[in-house]
């Protein structure tokens, strides 16, 4: 699937949709502090302890794992449906540099937060997953496409005269 596939307006709304993600995921990596990201954490690993999830995946640390992921797959997601031409590969690499100089910037001027490398690798991972469901988002659109196109072309012309259309005697 071509850049060029999706409408003006999916176009614009992909940006939008990435531009506010960007927006959301710079105020909570770059707070000075980190009470709302503790606060999200707490209420999720809780809510998901109510649900009767086992303990592996309440515990707090793995919560914020998750969303360490998760926050990082509608980068390379959009990204990768508005400029197809990198690969999953570079996606994946600059969600890397993107997540270490987030922690550089936590380590060297928030006080008040930590910087750790296992946010790296989730963040990274995150940035993967991303890609992957772009690419196969892609490929479903491409299949879809195709699909639609030979459907077309069991179809008579519509331009065509009736005595082409009529199959010889």
């Amino acid at each position: 699937m071509s850049d060029r596939a999706l409408s003006p307006r999916v176009r614009t709304t992909l940006r939008a949709a990435l531009a506010s993600w960007v927006v959301l995921l710079a105020l909570v990596l770059l707070a000075p502090s980190s009470t709302g990201p503790d606060w999200v954490i707490a209420h999720l690993a809780q809510a998901l302890q109510r649900l009767g999830l086992p303990e592996v995946l309440t515990h707090p640390r793995r919560v914020e794992s998750m969303l360490n992921v998760v926050a990082f797959v509608p980068l390379s997601l959009l990204g990768s449906l508005l400029w197809p031409r990198p690969s999953w590969r570079d996606w994946t690499a600059v969600g890397f540099v993107a997540s270490f100089l987030v922690e550089v910037v936590q380590a060297v001027g928030l006080d008040a937060r930590q910087a750790t490398h296992a946010d790296v690798v989730a963040n990274t991972v995150g940035t993967l997953v991303g890609a992957l469901l772009a690419l196969l988002v892609r490929r479903i659109l491409e299949w879809r496409a195709a699909q639609a196109s030979e459907g077309r072309a069991d179809l008579p012309d519509r331009h065509a005269s009736t005595e082409e259309l009529d199959p010889p005697r």
